[in-house]
């Protein structure tokens, strides 16, 4: 559901969602799969990431709260729509193509859930928006659940649970190997406090409440709360605007807050699935304000690039783009020839396609233009930085024109110790985080742009993300400032290329 503090009315307002009771009011919402065969459906999209990594279902509409799931070698992303009337579903074996199937369920109301398969059944469990409580769905196969056979499986009692600050949402569901029992965690007000509930369960049928697992009186939600366990520690991740993780020695707490890894601009990002050697999570771009355009806040967006989720040397939790899609990008199809179109504008630069090297060689730094003869403003760009003063800055130029007066500044600034993304001509800030960086740190920068989105990831482990409208320039520009510094490795994809 929605993460930010207008979420709520937000919904209400667009769906018409209030009193408990109106569901049974309502004409039964007929089944659309009524002449199906359990057998995997035939795809009515195939989204290739390598050619437009941003996802957008068929026919535009835009995308709620994913909770991905894996079996069996493929990864189920299951996904809300904007309008809370469908969980899409989306597959793939490879994490580049993903092939679109007819939506899993369609009814109205459908918030955050989970899908858990058990003895050959599969279990969605969803929100039910209006009354705020949780419901299940049972099928015999993952690819269409009937809304109308909808069964409460939980809800607040407004005992240690209480319903009047409309939070009770957002299940997770997994199975607890230590108690040989299954849990589900939901969004919940328990002391006047956000907390994350506690009901357990044998058969998935039945729930027990039991007393919160996490309680905290300085967060304004607890959204689309999962947790799992790396290395001897538990991990909380939720939504409150940011996407936070809470550590702790015991699932039963107490939790401490390790910070976030996500950005305010890319949202839903807490849920994720494992193959059981790895972690990967999805999510979408929030409607919010940029420097460049107000816009309207409203729930849903189309999906971002799929992540990993990985710990540094301390053992902070962050993520990096999927390492099969950064694979087919890098590949020779549809990748510009750097070294043949670079030009220098200011300072004195060294190119050396030999080592793959632009080097910025005086000591007040200096600007490379990279006069790409294509015209195609969406691509990606990554390269190595590695900057030789403590102070200097690296400014990465995208849909930039030969004289810097359109575009966007994604920069690496030593002496703020920060990363930013910024409006190239007027400096407007998108998106900015604290990074520290060391003199002569080598900085990874992999830049995702496509249509009116953008996204940046730093070192495998952090990134920005933004809504970005500015079409009008094409080319790529590094800029230096305040000393040397040495480019590596520099890559371009364009985007909207088929193979």
């Amino acid at each position: 559901m929605r993460h930010n503090n207008h979420r709520f009315l937000i919904l209400l307002l667009a769906l018409g969602i209030g009193l408990p009771g109106a569901r049974a009011q309502e004409p039964a919402n007929p089944d659309p799969y009524a002449n199906e065969t359990p057998a995997q459906p035939q795809p009515v999209a195939v989204h290739d990431t390598s050619v437009n990594p941003f996802i957008m279902p068929q026919g535009g509409k835009e995308i709620g709260d994913p909770f991905p799931s894996y079996w069996d070698g493929v990864w189920h992303l299951y996904t809300l729509s904007a309008d809370l009337r469908q969980v899409y579903h989306l597959t793939s074996t490879d994490l580049v193509k993903w092939s679109e199937h007819a939506p899993a369920m369609v009814g109205r109301g459908i918030a955050t859930g989970t899908v858990v398969r058990h003895d050959g059944k599969y279990y969605l469990f969803y929100t039910d928006a209006g009354p705020q409580t949780i419901c299940l769905v049972v099928s015999d196969n993952p690819w269409r659940f009937d809304f109308n056979k909808s069964r409460l499986v939980a809800k607040a009692d407004n005992k240690v649970y209480q319903l009047h600050k409309k939070k009770f949402r957002d299940c997770y569901v997994f199975f607890n190997e230590a108690e040989k029992r299954w849990w589900m965690l939901v969004e919940a007000t328990s002391d006047d406090k956000v907390a994350v509930a506690l009901f357990t369960s044998q058969d998935l049928l039945t729930w027990t409440q039991r007393d919160p697992i996490f309680k905290d009186g300085s967060r304004a939600h607890a959204s689309c709360p999962q947790v799992f366990e790396h290395d001897g520690r538990w991990y909380l991740t939720l939504l409150d605007a940011n996407t936070w993780v809470y550590e702790s020695a015991s699932l039963h707490g107490p939790w401490e807050n390790a910070g976030f890894y996500h950005s305010t601009h890319f949202t839903a990002a807490s849920r994720h699935a494992d193959d059981g050697k790895r972690r990967l999570c999805w999510g979408f771009f929030t409607r919010r304000n940029t420097p460049e355009r107000k816009i309207k806040p409203e729930y849903g967006g189309p999906m971002g690039v799929g992540r990993e989720l990985v710990f540094d040397a301390a053992g902070k939790l962050g993520v990096r783009p999927l390492p099969e899609l950064v694979a087919a990008i890098r590949a020779p199809a549809h990748n510009a020839a750097l070294f043949d179109c670079a030009r220098t504008l200011r300072g004195t630069w060294e190119i050396d396609a030999g080592k793959q090297e632009f080097r910025c060689m005086g000591e007040n730094g200096g600007a490379l233009l990279l006069d790409l003869p294509g015209e195609n403003p969406d691509y990606y760009f990554e390269a190595e930085i590695v900057l030789t003063a403590a102070d200097s800055r690296a400014d990465l130029l995208v849909r930039t024109s030969g004289t810097f007066d359109r575009g966007y500044r994604i920069a690496l600034d030593a002496g703020a110790d920060e990363i930013v993304i910024r409006q190239a001509k007027t400096g407007g800030t998108f998106n900015k985080e604290d990074y520290p960086l060391a003199k002569g740190q080598t900085v990874k920068v992999q830049v995702f742009v496509c249509d009116n989105l953008m996204e940046v990831f730093f070192d495998d482990h952090s990134s920005l993300s933004t809504r970005v409208f500015d079409r009008s320039g094409h080319r790529v520009a590094i800029e230096i400032t305040g000393g040397r510094a040495t480019i590596r490795n520099p890559l371009l994809h364009y985007f909207k290329q088929e193979n």
